[in-house]
C-alpha cells in the first residue's frame, strides 16, 4: 500500500466493528473519500485523534487498491465548540450534508471544502447562522456550476426590471411580462436581490460578510434552501427538526 497526503475535513464518521470508525474525508487533492479509522472508538487510543466530526487536519493514509486508512493525523483546526450551541451546530451539520451531495467532482472539491471552511468560521465568529447556511448554499451551486442567472432576464434578456421574480424552472430572475409564463417564480425584493448579487460575487469569508433584517433573511433563506434542494433533488430535514425543537420550547 501507498502512502499519501492531504488536508481534509471530516464531515461523517460512523462506527464500524468494535473499536473502529468509518470516516467520510472532503479534501482539496481527492475530492471526497472513505476512510477507516482503526481503534478510533477506544477510549485514550491514539488512532482517535483527528477523527471526530468537524476536524480539520493532515492527514497520512494508506491507500490500497479500493479503500483508504489512517495512519498519521496532524490537526490544524477543529470546530467542536459549535456543538455548545445548538442552533450553531445544526447549521453546521446542514452545511456539512449540502457539502457531501455536490462534492461528486474532485475538480470542484478544492473550493468547495475551502468554501466550507470558511462557514464554519463565520458561525464561530457569530455571525447569523441561518444567513451563513442560506450564503453557503448559494455559492455551493455556483462553484458547482449551477449558478442562478441574475444579470438579466432568464427568458428575454432585458435588464428593465421594475419587478424582479426568480424562476426555479428557469433557474434564475425574471422580468414581470415573462414571469406571467411561469406561475412557481417568486418575487424577489431588493434587499434579496442585492443579497444574491453580493454572495455570487464576494470571494472566502466576504461571502458571509453582509447583513438583512429578518424578513429580507427569510425570503433569502427561503430561495437558497428551495434552490439546492430543486437542483440535487434532495430535501434536507435538518433545519426543520430545529424548528420543531425551538418550538417545543417555546411552547
Amino acid at each position: 500500500m501507498a502512502l499519501i497526503k492531504t488536508k481534509g475535513l471530516v464531515v461523517r464518521e460512523i462506527p464500524f466493528n468494535d473499536s473502529d470508525k468509518m470516516l467520510t474525508l472532503l479534501t482539496a487533492d481527492y475530492g471526497k473519500i472513505s476512510v477507516s479509522a482503526k481503534n478510533s472508538r477506544k477510549s485514550g487510543s491514539r488512532g482517535a485523534y483527528g477523527t471526530q466530526v468537524l476536524t480539520f487536519g493532515e492527514y497520512v493514509l494508506f491507500r490500497g487498491r479500493n479503500s483508504f486508512s489512517i495512519n498519521n493525523c496532524d490537526t490544524l483546526a477543529n470546530y467542536y465548540d459549535l456543538a455548545s450551541d445548538l442552533t450553531r451546530f445544526t447549521h453546521a451539520a446542514h452545511m456539512l450534508d449540502m457539502a457531501q451531495d455536490v462534492a461528486q467532482d474532485p475538480d470542484s472539491c478544492a473550493q468547495v471544502l475551502t468554501l466550507l471552511l470558511y462557514g464554519l468560521q463565520a458561525l464561530r465568529k457569530g455571525r447569523n447562522p441561518l444567513l451563513v447556511s442560506s450564503a453557503f448554499a448559494l455559492k455551493l451551486m455556483q462553484i458547482t456550476g449551477y449558478p442562478p442567472h441574475i444579470t438579466s432576464c432568464v427568458c428575454c434578456d432585458t435588464r428593465d426590471m421594475e419587478q424582479i421574480r426568480f424562476s426555479f424552472k428557469k433557474c434564475g430572475f425574471l422580468c414581470e411580462e415573462c414571469a406571467k409564463q411561469d406561475e412557481g417564480s417568486v418575487l424577489v425584493d431588493i434587499g434579496e436581490a442585492k443579497a444574491i448579487l453580493h454572495v455570487l460575487c464576494a470571494e472566502n469569508s466576504g461571502i458571509f460578510n453582509f447583513e438583512l433584517s429578518e424578513k429580507v433573511l427569510e425570503a433569502f433563506s427561503n430561495l437558497t434552501f428551495r434552490y439546492i434542494e430543486e437542483t440535487m433533488d434532495r430535501n434536507y430535514r435538518k433545519l426543520d427538526f430545529l424548528k420543531e425543537i425551538q418550538r417545543d420550547i417555546h411552547s
